[in-house]
């Protein structure tokens, strides 16, 4: 995953869409994707030949400048011409070449600084407004996601009271963002989210709109996702339609019937015929036109899964099927009287078909049709979830389509939207206990648990079990079995943390603890 944000990272540096960009590196490096031709390149973006060759052309482009840079690294080449003739070498010439470095032009390097919207009314008040405070904090970054929040708004002008109140807001919100260096960051985090974390006392939360489902929220569900378990206690899945379907609940109903899983049983009713050594299955009408299915279509599911004979009442409608374990066609029904199926059989079968999944996408247990009501669109709310099948469905958004299964987003979306994904879910946990957390706290938990290109657990002994202090593990738990286990390997203690400078009464390099003191006297 780190190669895919390189990779990524390096097509929007010279100008591609991040869209398209994305599509591109996914599993693939620098190297792969620059040899690609404009077809190949039409074919995964999705894309016109048009915008295909400009993409083509702008990745040609940054490869004939690596070349021409590589070439002036490298210096003066030798060239060596041989004859052709092979009976004697003609004397060898050495060419050297030499490119001219371009001069450093300052006024071209301050146009290329400057932002796209330094022109926008907006963003020259708010640059006044920092002029007459005197504050040296902001940057052209600010200055333009300032711009954005402010025209996002709907105001494309600000009076001069309303920039001096904006650039205070942003600069009071600057100092608290702000941390001193050396500043225990981890430890702080740690303090911020545990002391709300222990007020949590409901286990669980009803969620709205969806009967008899409970799901984990409060300190259950920030230990779960703390901890990185590859499938949540109640994983949800919100689906969001496309287009003009999105205001349909017809179509809404329609797809909950086909993603939904539906079992035999709840279709059908089963019933054993210990005598006659069959099983007989009466199909439920109303259920049936529920999940938009048909008498016919689960015998012909039954048939395909156990590949036996299944005997129906009627050819176009029935209402009840019939299968013997053994009769795979209408053939062996001859050799039944002589060869009768065993009860064992008959109860395999029935364990067999109770269970079995005539339709749907696996794991999502139910989907229930909502109604938003700011909107006024239909949605999905699911139990279970299984981003990658539900993704390939035609008629779903995926951009809005979210699972609370960040293994899931990891998955399929990679590393980045598994990070903004513990974020979104840590947050939203906080909020619905009503505590207030400063995200940057979120952020640091999110940014520790993915910094390696993969979803780690923050557990008791570190992040994946990565606490390499000696005396920090031996602190915790099992002393003696880990000092001796040191001893034994040879294992050192490099004293770079907090708890195991305090047990050897040092101070800890945090604070005035990071920086040594020598004495040097004079001669």
């Amino acid at each position: 995953m780190v190669v895919k944000s390189a990779t990524k990272k390096k097509l929007m540096d010279l100008g591609i869409d991040e869209n398209f960009a994305h599509i591109l590196a996914d599993d693939r490096k620098w190297d792969d994707v620059k040899i690609l031709p404009a077809e190949n390149i039409a074919q995964i973006c999705e894309t016109d030949s048009e915008t295909a060759g400009k993409i083509k052309g702008i990745i040609d482009g940054a490869n004939q400048k690596n070349k021409l840079a590589n070439n002036e690294a490298i210096g003066p080449v030798t060239s060596v011409r041989l004859s052709r003739t092979g009976r004697k070498s003609r004397a060898r010439s050495r060419v050297k070449s030499t490119a001219e470095m371009d001069t450093y032009n300052s006024e071209v390097k301050l146009i290329g600084l400057e932002d796209e919207l330094c022109d926008d009314p907006v963003y020259k008040s708010l640059v006044a407004a920092v002029e007459d405070s005197g504050s040296r904090r902001f940057t052209n970054r600010i200055f333009h996601d300032l711009t954005v929040a402010i025209h996002a708004r709907g105001k494309n002008k600000i009076t001069k009271p309303q920039a001096k109140k904006v650039v205070q807001q942003s600069i009071f919100a600057l100092k608290r963002a702000s941390i001193d260096p050396y500043e225990a960051a981890g430890i702080i985090t740690a303090q911020s989210i545990g002391e709300p974390g222990t007020q949590m006392t409901m286990r669980t939360f009803h969620y709205a709109g969806v009967a008899t489902v409970n799901v984990t929220q409060g300190l259950p569900r920030i230990i779960e996702i703390v901890d990185a378990r590859k499938v949540p206690q109640t994983p949800t899945m919100t689906i969001r339609l496309a287009g003009d379907k999105r205001n349909s609940a017809e179509e809404a109903q329609k797809l909950a019937a086909s993603i939904e899983v539906t079992t035999t049983v709840g279709i059908a009713t089963l019933e054993t015929d210990v005598a006659q050594r069959r099983l007989v299955l009466k199909l439920n009408k109303s259920n049936l036109k529920q999940k938009n299915m048909t008498g016919a279509e689960v015998k012909d599911k039954l048939e395909q899964a156990t590949r036996l004979l299944v005997q129906a009442d009627k050819e176009k409608n029935p209402s009840k099927l019939t299968m013997i374990p053994g009769v795979h066609s209408a053939e062996d029904l001859a050799d039944l009287a002589e060869n009768p199926p065993s009860y064992t059989m008959l109860l395999q079968l029935e364990e067999k078909i109770r269970d079995l999944r005539l339709k749907g996408i696996p794991n999502v247990e139910r989907a229930n049709v909502q109604l938003d009501d700011k909107t006024g669109e239909y949605y999905l709310s699911t139990i279970g979830s299984n981003l990658s099948r539900v993704s390939e469905i035609e008629t779903i958004d995926r951009s809005r389509t979210y699972t609370n299964n960040i293994i899931e987003i990891y998955e399929y979306l990679g590393i980045e939207a598994a990070r903004q994904a513990i974020v979104n879910e840590l947050q939203a946990t906080l909020d619905g206990a009503r505590l207030e957390v400063d995200v940057r706290h979120l952020l640091l938990v999110a940014d520790v648990m993915t910094s390696e290109g993969e979803v780690r657990a923050i557990g008791r002994h570190g992040v994946s079990g990565t606490k390499h202090s000696i005396l920090a593990r031996a602190a915790f738990e099992v002393t003696v079995n880990h000092l001796l286990k040191a001893g034994i390997i040879g294992e050192r203690d490099q004293l770079t943390g907090v708890a195991e400078n305090i047990i050897v009464g040092q101070p800890i390099s945090l604070g005035t603890g990071s920086v040594e003191l020598y004495y040097i006297p004079e001669e």
